[in-house]
């Protein structure tokens, strides 16, 4: 018998057993089965947007040749104009795995990560371990399937990951040049999660990735072609951005690699204190501990100016940071082994016989506020010194900073994009101001900048992320979606999703 014939033959052999095997999955509790069947059909069917989808030949944690997946799923119970799903904890994910010479069918319950029911998508985690070298990965339903495409970590080897919330109508330029640079001089990786920014800085990260300053990772929105809103509601009912996703993304991608993943905003800086690298004061932190999943650092608020031209000067920001004396929620710091996802802003479960540490000696600089200064009308600016430097920045390492900034700004590429940055902020302020106000008005809604109205200014263009997504048929009892073909666009306009 020829090769042909023994594939062929393997092939029919493993998708009749794959039909046996879904079959006693689905159907052998056949009471619970058809209950949550028919609470499904007559209420809101489960809609579950694939966010990421890694596999790990080897993990320390996962076991070797895992999937994880994070996905948004239309959970979300409490508010009264969504039709009400009790099942949902019964509803298992169910994954076939191929390889060249075999496959497998093997089934787990989601975790969930969103902690609360504000918003109707909710983020969720699951992970299941399949066979070597799979040649293809599919989510199973009882009537179809659907072909997933998986990842593969980040093989390179860093110590320390920064990892910043999704960017949407961004125009902060300069706290990103103060970020990237500061957290370059301390030793960690900068990895930038992308919606939206105007297209001026969108030029400016692209040519610091392609450097190889930072990664840049478009994040597309969530979108579920044709399905009505009081079904799966991805723009009003989901939390800035899948921002839990994002920073679950994020720690998956480096779990094997990094041995610490700083879950950030853009307007985060922090400086070692104990150390002289950042992997030096987490270690410390540490010592002996090896049950810490996370680290929990507190955000003092500070303000600090930029100037409406131009002329850049790291220095010149630096000297101005003025303590405001108030506290943010803390931020953290994750011990890639031992935790598998994070909520947003902090990881709100942790595995069983794992803690925290808050840490006591050290904090985050949180740029709170950031002012405008006209150089025309500004006297006597300090320039920066051992003596007048305050600070958490030492001299050696603010010129250490300055002196890569400048060699950057002098790279062609980038000397021609420096005059093009906004200068002044169209969308921060009244963004800011806008999500503020409707978490206070409104504490259990849904929060986001869904909240608030984003006027287009003629002369400001933006660059949005964009992709292409799939209408699906309707399967029990998940259906799942995904996007594909990611690219940057400028056709969208100004907008957080």
């Amino acid at each position: 018998m020829d090769e042909k014939s023994n594939n062929e033959q393997f092939l029919t052999g493993f998708l009749i057993v794959i039909v046996i095997l879904v079959t006693v999955i689905y159907i052998l509790p056949t009471s619970n089965y058809s209950t949550a069947s028919e609470n499904l059909n007559s209420n809101r069917p489960l809609k579950a947007f694939i966010l990421s989808a890694y596999f790990y030949p080897t993990s320390k944690s996962l076991g070797n040749n895992s999937l994880a997946l994070v996905m948004s799923m239309n959970l979300g119970k409490w508010k009264g104009n969504y039709a009400p799903v009790d099942t949902v904890n019964d509803t298992r994910i169910v994954v076939m795995a191929r390889n060249e010479t075999t496959g497998t069918v093997v089934s787990t319950r989601y975790e969930r990560i969103t902690p609360h029911d504000n918003c109707q998508m909710v983020t969720v985690f699951a992970t299941v371990q399949l066979l070597p070298d799979p040649v293809h990965i599919a989510l199973i339903s009882n009537e179809d399937s659907t072909e997933i495409k998986i990842k593969i970590p980040s093989p390179i080897k860093r110590d320390v990951v920064v990892c910043i919330s999704p960017l949407y109508v961004t125009e902060q330029w300069q706290n990103f040049l103060l970020a990237a640079h500061t957290y370059r001089r301390f030793g960690a990786h900068f990895h930038v999660y992308f919606v939206s920014a105007v297209s001026s800085f969108f030029q400016l990260l692209y040519e610091y990735d392609i450097e190889g300053y930072i990664t840049l990772q478009p994040w597309d929105r969530v979108l579920f072609p044709f399905v009505p809103g009081d079904i799966a509601d991805p723009y009003q009912e989901i939390e800035f951005q899948s921002l839990a996703g994002a920073q679950t993304d994020c720690l998956l991608q480096y779990k094997e690699s990094a041995e610490f993943v700083a879950l950030f905003d853009l307007n985060d800086i922090l400086i070692p204190k104990s150390a002289s690298t950042l992997l030096e004061e987490f270690q410390h932190i540490l010592g002996n501990q090896e049950r810490v999943s996370f680290l929990s650092y507190t955000r003092r608020n500070h303000e600090i100016n930029v100037f409406n031209n131009t002329e850049f000067s790291i220095g010149e920001m630096v000297d101005s940071l003025a303590d405001r004396n108030t506290t943010k929620f803390s931020k953290s710091v994750v011990v890639t082994k031992n935790l598998n996802f994070t909520s947003m802003d902090r990881p709100y479960f942790v595995p069983e016989g794992f803690v925290s540490l808050d840490v006591v000696d050290n904090s985050i600089i949180h740029l709170e506020e950031i002012i405008w200064i006209d150089r025309n009308d500004t006297k006597d600016l300090k320039s920066h010194s051992k003596e007048s430097n305050n600070s958490s920045f030492s001299y050696d390492a603010l010129s250490d900073i300055e002196t890569d900034l400048d060699d950057m700004l002098r790279t062609e590429r980038v000397a021609q994009i420096i005059p093009d940055l906004p200068n002044f902020f169209h969308f921060y302020d009244l963004t800011n101001k806008c999500i503020q106000e409707s978490k206070s008005n409104n504490p259990k809604r849904c929060p986001g900048p869904q909240m608030c109205g984003f006027y287009q200014h003629p002369n400001v263009n933006c660059v949005h992320v964009n992709a292409r997504h799939k209408p699906m048929k309707t399967l029990e009892p998940i259906t799942y979606y995904f996007a594909t073909d990611v690219f940057y666009s400028s056709d969208i306009g100004c907008y957080a999703h």
